[in-house]
């Protein structure tokens, strides 16, 4: 069964190429993939500090919902503590690019060509989960 970040990003890439004319759906397929992004690495750190708490639980859920996304970029960012590491980098990047365009997408008004049918298709088809 696929989880909710292979979910997210399959509606992700199929808003980007059925709804390729309209730059609404571009701006909520690369807003979509940056959530999916987000909860993988939610995902990852409550499974890391709390390996066998059942997923249900009050404390799985506090762990996985203290993400925060300014932290998130700060922490990978040209500065950030986990910049440098090499096990890392790969994620790092794609959070900083992903968060950045997401702003975009929900918070610049309207505009023409924010987002090409290209540049939305690729950001929302960059695998997170392999």
């Amino acid at each position: 069964m696929p989880t909710m970040v292979a979910r997210l990003l399959d509606v992700a890439d199929q808003i980007a190429r059925e709804g390729a004319r309209s730059s609404a759906l571009r701006r909520r397929a690369v807003s979509t993939a940056y959530y999916a992004v987000f909860h993988a690495l939610a995902k990852s750190c409550a499974g890391i500090l709390l390996p066998s708490v059942d997923r249900d639980s009050e404390m799985y859920q506090r762990v996985y919902r203290a993400l925060d996304h300014g932290p998130l970029r700060t922490a990978f960012a040209t500065t950030g503590p986990l910049k440098d590491r090499e096990t890392l980098q790969k994620i790092g990047e794609l959070v900083v690019q992903l968060q950045s365009e997401r702003h975009q997408a929900d918070y610049m008004p309207p505009k023409k060509g924010l987002f090409s049918r290209s540049k939305a298709r690729r950001l929302s088809a960059r695998p997170v989960e392999r």
